[in-house]
């Protein structure tokens, strides 16, 4: 009888093992049916039942889910929590401390909480580390959203001069527009010179700034779109 039992139990694990399989084979399935229909709502879901699920997920789950929240779950025009992207950030870092994906969501979230000392060390480590010049460029422009303009200017010049930096790309995103684009150095660093003109009211050399860089990125987004703001704001003042 005492054997009996242990085949049982052996038998119900397996069981539930093949359940579980299952479950998960399902949630896998819907989970890329919903990214080729690039149906976000669905990504998320399907991913965080996933997480609730099985805690061992592969790390390309929280991964994907921290991103989604930090990135699509945006209304335009509107001020959103940063709890539930943090939370998927942190619960994946909990499991790969060093991942740079999630340590750059990371420290994009505490710019939007307002926490822009702890960003920008987190920032500063990961430049040091990789040498991206995307990282020297938000390290950049937290000093000019600081109002520290010589600080940036300065940091500008050492970027534009600097020929290692030179071939490489910056990625820029633009939540409000759901856009991502990689720009070279020269055009992005261009574009944060448009920015100090205008914070010092030097409207005219900002569009020089923005027409250099739009030479060097014809399709350079928020280039174009800082131009047209311009033009917008000069029809207004007629």
């Amino acid at each position: 009888m005492k054997y009996l039992y242990i085949i049982l139990a052996i038998a119900g694990l397996s069981a539930c093992e093949s359940k579980k399989q299952s479950q998960t084979d399902v949630l896998k399935s819907t989970y890329q049916l919903a990214l080729q229909a690039e149906d976000r709502e669905t990504v998320i879901s399907t991913l965080t039942q996933w997480v609730a699920q099985d805690t061992a997920v592969d790390a390309w789950v929280l991964d994907t889910l921290a991103y989604y929240h930090y990135f699509y779950k945006v209304i335009p025009g509107m001020v959103r929590s940063s709890k539930t992207p943090m939370f998927y950030t942190e619960k994946g870092l909990a499991e790969n401390p060093n991942s740079l994906f999630l340590r750059d969501i990371k420290a994009k979230l505490l710019l939007e909480e307002g926490k822009d000392t702890a960003a920008f060390e987190m920032f500063e480590v990961m430049w040091e580390e990789t040498k991206d010049p995307t990282y020297y460029w938000d390290l950049t422009w937290i000093q000019i959203a600081r109002g520290r303009m010589a600080e940036a200017d300065s940091m500008i010049s050492i970027a534009m001069s600097n020929s290692e930096l030179k071939d490489k790309k910056v990625a820029m995103e633009h939540i409000q527009a759901q856009l991502t684009e990689r720009v070279s150095t020269q055009a992005a660093f261009l574009f944060l010179k448009y920015q100090l003109a205008v914070a010092n009211r030097n409207i005219m050399q900002g569009a020089e700034f923005l027409q250099k860089a739009l030479e060097i990125e014809p399709n350079f987004y928020a280039a174009r779109r800082s131009i047209m703001d311009l033009q917008r704001m000069s029809a207004a003042s007629r």
